[in-house]
C-alpha cells in the first residue's frame, strides 16, 4: 500500500497532477496520512520501543526528531514518516508542490527517518513548478517498477523461508520416527512422541498442499478467477 504524505496546496482539478490516480491504475492502493487512526492505544504497537526507551512520551510526539517544529501540516508529515518507518506494510510517497515551499525544512528530517527502515520511499517535491505531466508519469512508473522489484524480493524471501520450514519439519519427522522405532524396540510407548509426529506431519501436509496449488497448471476449458496485483494474478479458484 502506498502511504501518501503531503500538503494540500490547492484544490483545482489538477491537484497532484493525477499522481495518486496513476499509482492506483498500476494496482497500488493509496492511504493518506490524515486517514491513520490517532488512537494512542492502537498506535502503541508501532511506537512501543520508543516509549519503553523514553524517547517519546506519547505515540503522537515528534520532539525526538524535530524539537522546534512550528507548522501543523509539516509536523503531521514528519509524524507520518515516523509511522511509515515503523509499519511493515506501507511504502512512502512524499508529495510537495514546490521544493522551496513550506515543506522545505522537513525534507532532510523525513529522509533521515525513512532511511532507518527497509520501507521503499519516493519524494516528488516539485510537482508544480514547470514540471510537465510526462516527466511526472515517468517518475511514477520508475517508482512503481522499484516497488515491483521490492515485492518480488519479499516474495522470494517468503518462499525461501517457507521451504526452510518445510525441510526442517520433514527432518523432524524423520528423527521422531527413528526415536519411535528405538522406543518400540525397548517395548516403550511414548504418547508425547506420537503427538509430536502427528502435529508435524499435519504441517508438512499443509506445506505440500500449498505447493501443489501454486504449481498446478490451469485446467483447459475453465476460467480462472483472480485479483490483479501488478503483473501477477492471485488465483481465487476455477
Amino acid at each position: 500500500m502506498v502511504f501518501m504524505i503531503g500538503r494540500p496546496y490547492h484544490s483545482d482539478p489538477g491537484l497532484n497532477h493525477s499522481v495518486l490516480e496513476e499509482f492506483q491504475v498500476l494496482g497500488y492502493p493509496i492511504l493518506s496520512m490524515r486517514s491513520i487512526p490517532k488512537d494512542e492505544e492502537w498506535l502503541k504497537r508501532f511506537f512501543q520501543e520508543d516509549l519503553d526507551q523514553k524517547r517519546i512520551e506519547t505515540p503522537l510526539e515528534i520532539r525526538d526528531v524535530w524539537p522546534e517544529n512550528y507548522s501543523a501540516n509539516s509536523a503531521m508529515k514528519v509524524w507520518a514518516a515516523k509511522f511509515a518507518s515503523r509499519h511493515p506494510h506501507v511504502v512512502v510517497l512524499d508529495l510537495s508542490s514546490f521544493k522551496c515551499g513550506h515543506d522545505a525544512p522537513t525534507y532532510g528530517i523525513i529522509d533521515g527517518i525513512i532511511s532507518t527502515s527497509a520501507s521503499p520511499s519516493s519524494g516528488l517535491n516539485d510537482i508544480d513548478p514547470k514540471a510537465p505531466a510526462g516527466s511526472i508519469k515517468s517518475r511514477v512508473r520508475t517508482y512503481a517498477h522499484a516497488l515491483k522489484l521490492h515485492e518480488e524480493r519479499l516474495d522470494d524471501s517468503a518462499r525461501k523461508k517457507h521451504e526452510l520450514h518445510y525441510r526442517l519439519d520433514v527432518k523432524r519427522v524423520e528423527l521422531l520416527e527413528l526415536k519411535k522405532q528405538q522406543l518400540a524396540a525397548r517395548r516403550v510407548n511414548d504418547p508425547a512422541v506420537e503427538k509430536q509426529i502427528e502435529e508435524i506431519k499435519a504441517r508438512v501436509h499443509t506445506y505440500e498442499a500449498a505447493r501443489r496449488v501454486v504449481d498446478a497448471p490451469p485446467v483447459k476449458g475453465l476460467v480462472t478467477l483472480g485479483i490483479k496485483k501488478s503483473d501477477k494474478i492471485e488465483r481465487l479458484g476455477a
